[in-house]
């Protein structure tokens, strides 16, 4: 009884965890003139290398598969309270080509993190311990893919923003008409089926893995309930084109990419945190 309240309690602040953190650096962000850009990125690197070398030592307690996912998943924390610590949304002004290190911060931050979500796909579809059937893993190895592959799509075009504008300008155009042309339909759209399928791969996961009673059941419901606001806000997005009804701005926070690394994060904590009655013993 005792270590399940332990790990509750454990539970409870690792997801909270991140803001805690992300919040206490925000006070260095380099948004605020008077800070340092380089003191922050220490600062992140610092809190980052400690997070993980806990991580690594959590490797001799978690011998098994999942509980090996789920402390990569743990690991997308560090690149979530690097962005939290940023405090403010991406500057799409022209005032962005004065410091446009603050916007390619901010999707390095992203790229971590879709890279550690790629080393996740590859040890949860190479693991011994995933035993779904042949065509069902084939249809997520695709929606995994793509999810994967969208991300890095999508925050190479936007951590190339500031040149773009930049390049968009020199050639006299106008600055207010960048944004329709960088970010069109076509651009829309594949963000969109990005947003689906990563939506839909979460939603898969959280429920396979409490089937496998490797989460309890508040990670699903909370999963699988952001996971379809997201999935709502991505057909918005799409029929809309972000011209979202009058009353409903808020479902924009539901597209931001760093939503999906936060709730996959909170699985990872899930996993970690699950009361096993086999370690009661050791």
């Amino acid at each position: 009884m005792k270590k399940k309240i332990v790990l509750t309690l454990a539970a409870l602040v690792l997801i909270i965890l991140p803001f805690l953190i992300g919040n206490s650096i925000g006070n260095y962000s380099p948004y605020v003139e008077a800070n340092s850009f380089q003191v922050y990125v220490l600062i992140w690197a610092i809190i980052s290398i400690a997070l993980t070398s806990i991580a690594l030592l959590l490797l001799k307690y978690y011998p098994q598969s999942f509980e090996r996912i789920g402390i990569l998943l743990f690991l997308l924390i560090c690149p979530i309270l690097g962005i939290i610590g940023l405090v403010k949304a991406p500057d799409l002004s022209l005032k962005m080509l004065e410091h446009p290190e603050r916007e390619h911060l901010r999707y390095t931050f992203l790229f971590i993190a879709a890279l550690l979500f790629g080393v996740f796909i590859l040890f949860l579809f190479r693991s011994s311990s995933l035993t779904i059937k042949k065509s069902t893993r084939w249809i997520m190895i695709a929606i995994f893919t793509y999810a994967f592959a969208e991300f890095i799509w999508e925050f190479n075009h936007h951590y190339s923003y500031p040149e773009a504008l930049k390049e968009w300008i020199s050639q006299g155009k106008n600055a207010e008409a960048f944004v329709k042309s960088y970010d069109n339909s076509t651009i829309i759209t594949i963000g969109v089926i990005g947003r689906f399928c990563q939506f839909i791969a979460i939603i898969w996961l959280s429920v396979y893995l409490y089937r496998l009673r490797q989460i309890n059941i508040w990670s699903p419901i909370l999963s699988v309930f952001l996971s379809l606001l997201g999935i709502i806000t991505a057909t918005v997005v799409y029929i809309t084109e972000f011209n979202f009804p009058k009353g409903f701005e808020f479902l924009m926070l539901f597209f931001i990419p760093g939503i999906p690394f936060l709730v996959l994060y909170w699985i990872g904590v899930a996993v970690l945190t699950r009361f096993r009655k086999s370690r009661v013993a050791v």
